[in-house]
């Protein structure tokens, strides 16, 4: 079975393949329902994260696209699709995925891009050798922000200055606390105010190695005894990741 793509968008392809490489090499994408979504995680399932956009904001067909089952595709390394992808002139890109059903999907075993000077036939992976698909409820739970004991707004400018804060000590951990005086970031070397306004108060520890599973985007932050949740103010991305006392 083969699914043609009249128009890939490169850059939008790009930037989810980015998003979910930030976890792991192996890129997994779910189209379902008109969306392609992914959820990722690294090994000890102590950082998680999801990332959704319509599917015609990187495919656009004319064609039926399956809606009685998931279509997945899966490739071993995405660093590879990114470079097919690079040589091809921008907007001039089309696709065809040759996929395969069993009793409860269809899973892409190759996909191929093209234009009328350059074609390049990129070999699947199957979906199951890197994630196991989340449950919606054991992403409800994952992504809850229910039982947070505060929260506030960081925008990308003080996550890099965070991140660059980070250099002055070679501790692997940080902290967020919140009060009154609203959030603080701090380290064994230096502390720095990241909102002055804070919606509750409670500190917890965190691995400074999570900050970049980050996109370069403005992040509402969710946390609690257990997690920390990001969820992006720009796109449909969220990130868990667990504190030291669950980590």
């Amino acid at each position: 079975m083969k699914l043609k793509i009249d128009r890939i968008d490169q850059h939008a392809l790009t930037s989810f393949i980015n998003r979910v490489k930030l976890i792991d090499s192996f890129i997994y994408m779910k189209i379902t329902n008109g969306r392609i979504e992914s959820s990722v995680y690294l090994p000890q399932r102590d950082a998680v994260k999801s990332h959704v956009v319509n599917m015609d904001q990187i495919f656009q067909t004319n064609e039926i696209v399956p809606s009685d089952k998931a279509l997945k595709i899966a490739f071993f390394d995405g660093s590879k699709v990114i470079d097919a992808i690079k040589h091809f002139a921008h907007d001039a890109i089309k696709g065809e995925i040759e996929f395969i059903e069993n009793d409860e999907e269809y899973v892409a075993s190759t996909f191929r891009i093209y234009n009328d000077e350059l074609e390049v036939k990129l070999s699947c992976s199957e979906p199951s050798l890197g994630f196991k698909d989340l449950t919606k409820e054991q992403q409800d739970a994952i992504f809850s922000r229910d039982n947070s004991a505060f929260n506030f707004e960081i925008d990308t400018h003080m996550i890099n200055k965070v991140k660059n804060l980070f250099n002055l000590d070679t501790e692997e951990t940080f902290s967020i606390k919140a009060n009154n005086k609203g959030v603080n970031v701090d380290g064994k070397t230096f502390s720095v105010v990241v909102n002055p306004e804070s919606k509750g108060a409670g500190e917890v520890t965190v691995y400074k190695k999570y900050l970049n599973l980050l996109d370069r985007e403005e992040q509402n932050v969710y946390v609690s005894n257990s997690k920390v949740v990001f969820q992006s103010n720009d796109s449909e991305t969220l990130l868990t990741v667990s504190t030291c006392q669950t980590a």
